[in-house]
């Protein structure tokens, strides 16, 4: 039992002598990071389920973590600081997941938002889309419409247009934008029927 107590403080001062050094060293910063990275990751991924957003909530912490680096008074092991930044990130993630679903009901479940839309409506929205699908450069048309119609991959289209994987991203990318700047009148109207 007092070994483990050694332990804990020998690692305790490590890190905080990483933590001072990390105010003028990126490479003490970079050490931290590397080392507790992993460890925060995957606590956030079991309990969000979600790799990306476990990923940028641990990101958010270092961020977090290296601004206030200077100012930075830790009373605890670096570790313990960490798992409880990590914990309250999830919990903060879970309140806002609850907020905007609670929100998204109460918009959505008045008479104003309908999902039967008038032919006027329809052919309105119709005219948009065909005047923002013009808007798209040829070859990113041509990219969107074997992604969105044809259903391909873009894999697929990669070895079909004989381009690179990167440069289909780039176009659906693109094309995505367009859109969106196009349709930006008709968001609430999309997401109501998509």
């Amino acid at each position: 039992m007092m070994m483990q107590t050694m332990t804990d403080f020998s690692e305790m001062t490590t890190d905080a002598t990483l933590l001072k050094r990390a105010k003028k060293d990126p490479k003490a910063f970079e050490a931290i990071y590397c080392k507790y990275f992993p460890l925060l990751f995957n606590i956030a991924h079991k309990k969000l389920g979600v790799k990306p957003l476990a990923e940028d909530l641990v990101q958010e912490i270092f961020v977090a973590l290296y601004q206030k680096v200077d100012a930075l008074e830790i009373n605890c092991s670096l570790s313990a600081y960490l798992n409880k930044a990590v914990r309250f990130k999830i919990m903060n993630e879970y309140r806002s997941k609850a907020v905007r679903m609670q929100y998204s009901k109460t918009v959505f479940s008045f008479p104003l938002c309908k999902t039967d839309f008038s032919p006027l409506e329809v052919k309105e929205l119709s005219h948009q889309l065909d005047k923002a699908y013009d808007r798209l450069p040829k070859k990113c048309r041509q990219v969107f419409m074997l992604s969105r119609k044809e259903g391909l991959s873009q894999k697929a289209i990669s070895k079909k247009l004989d381009i690179s994987l990167s440069t289909v991203e780039k176009h659906i990318g693109k094309a995505l934008k367009i859109f969106k700047d196009e349709l930006h009148e008709y968001r609430l109207l999309i997401q109501s029927i998509a």
